[in-house]
């Protein structure tokens, strides 16, 4: 159970919890987006990058879905201990990929 649960829920779940701000639909707040003194300075600024930094978590977390699918299939051998960390880095590596080029979005606003 905690390799489904490293491989596909938490991408998932964090794909999900995407959609909101890719959809434009979450307005400023300190708790929920991509939170900087820029975005919550103005509407004008939270709403774009929100949106663009929405759509990068979509795309991380199905990137990561694939990764982890191939991955799993091509070692299937491996044992949990091993598999884990590769699983949960791909997951943290699409996320930070996504997170620096929001912020290099977020300088062009």
């Amino acid at each position: 159970m905690t390799i489904q649960l490293v491989a596909y829920l938490l991408p998932a779940i964090l794909a999900v919890l995407a959609v909101p701000l890719a959809l434009g639909m979450v307005p400023p707040n300190p708790l929920y987006g991509f939170r900087t003194s820029k975005t919550l300075s103005s509407p004008d600024v939270w709403y774009p990058a929100n949106r663009f930094a929405g759509w990068l978590m979509i795309a991380a977390g199905a990137l990561t879905l694939c990764f982890n699918y191939v991955f799993l299939s091509l070692r299937s051998d491996w044992s949990d201990a091993s598999v884990i960390p590769w699983l949960a880095g791909a997951l943290v590596v699409f996320m930070l990929l996504g997170a620096v080029a929001s912020m290099l979005y977020l300088r062009k606003l």
